[in-house]
């Protein structure tokens, strides 16, 4: 009985570890997203500038003093968070952890409660113009095009969606210089409305020396 016991024990201690290192993995596993995407769908957007970092307030996690310079988007429950200037996330990469550095401005597109690896982070000077006017509010005006990921040889070369834009996640021209947007269409059965990736001319120069 003994060994059979503790066979027992030495299973669920297994089983605890596996949980346990086993949940961030899991946590941390997100797909590749558009800007756009990440715009439209986060809680808030805003354009800030990191005052302060500790990771001494609660174990696991670092809080950032923030100086919020912008806002371009955000839900009644992110202004609630967003009121005091403070944003948490997790302290270490293998908990989905990011790190933000002292005096660099952000543009953020994030879930309440917390950031993570998942969430929209890049600074505002390596920003190019259409990513800083997308989240500006460009973004905003097409959330109703969804940006799809696309992975394969021949993904991109298939029908496309009425309403959303192919995208594969090795596309910089369309991350960095495009962004999915409805336009009228004139057929010989009257005009529609499609979703394709606005042709500026950063994206038209980015596709001919990609």
């Amino acid at each position: 009985m003994g060994f059979i016991k503790y066979l027992s024990l030495l299973a669920l201690s297994l089983l605890a570890i596996v949980a346990f290192y086993g949940q961030p993995a899991n946590a941390c596993s997100c797909m590749p997203s558009h800007p756009q995407t990440h715009f439209c769908t986060a809680d808030f957007v805003v354009q800030l500038r990191v005052r302060r970092k500790s990771d001494m307030i609660e174990r696991g996690k670092t809080h950032y003093k923030v100086q919020i310079r912008r806002t371009y988007k955000a839900t009644p429950e992110a202004l609630r968070m967003l009121r005091d200037g403070r944003l948490t996330a997790p302290s270490m990469e293998s908990m989905c952890g990011i790190s933000l550095d002292i005096g660099k401005v952000y543009i953020i597109a994030g879930r309440v409660p917390m950031l993570n690896i998942c969430s929209y982070y890049k600074e505002y000077t390596k920003m190019t113009v259409t990513e800083r006017h997308g989240f500006s509010g460009g973004y905003g005006k097409s959330c109703n095009c969804t940006v799809r990921p696309c992975f394969g040889n021949n993904c991109l070369r298939n029908r496309e969606y009425v309403d959303g834009c192919k995208w594969s996640p090795f596309g910089n021209c369309e991350r960095d210089f495009s962004a999915c947007t409805p336009r009228t269409i004139n057929t010989r059965h009257g005009s529609i409305s499609r979703c394709r990736w606005q042709r500026t001319h950063a994206y038209k120069k980015c596709l001919s020396n990609p």
